[in-house]
């Protein structure tokens, strides 16, 4: 079966801008409100980063051993579904067990909406 390189073309994008998102947005913070907001951002978009490198080795595993396209679309969106249940408990982690800022935290899960439409413009620029 030939793997379609549009899915790991994707996440390859969109996790090299979170990267990027999370060092820019980490100093960024670090300047402007000090190191708790700075942690707590960068570690949401380091934790979308590490996401879409799990659905990337993912993706290329099923296609690997031969699994039906409804199959990988399914556990994908299971996959989606599942993480904003774990970004829930990881706020809920962030607010009792650190000093982190939950506002900063919040603000770098947001970094996958900015990520988002940043890999949308790049490709409208370069099209």
């Amino acid at each position: 079966m030939n793997c379609d390189s549009a899915f790991p073309d994707y996440t390859k994008k969109i996790t090299y801008l979170l990267l990027v998102l999370a060092a820019v947005g980490g100093i960024v913070t670090q300047l402007i409100w000090g190191w708790r907001v700075s942690v707590a951002f960068s570690l949401a978009a380091l934790f979308h980063a590490a996401f879409f490198l799990f659905l990337r080795k993912m993706y290329l595993f099923w296609t690997e051993t031969g699994r039906d396209n409804l199959f990988i679309g399914r556990r994908i969106a299971g996959f989606a579904s599942g993480r904003f249940f774990i970004e829930i408990l990881l706020c809920v982690l962030v607010v009792v067990f650190t000093p982190l800022n939950i506002l900063g935290f919040l603000a770098g899960l947001l970094s996958l909406v900015v990520a988002t439409y940043g890999e949308r413009i790049i490709g409208a620029i370069k099209e």
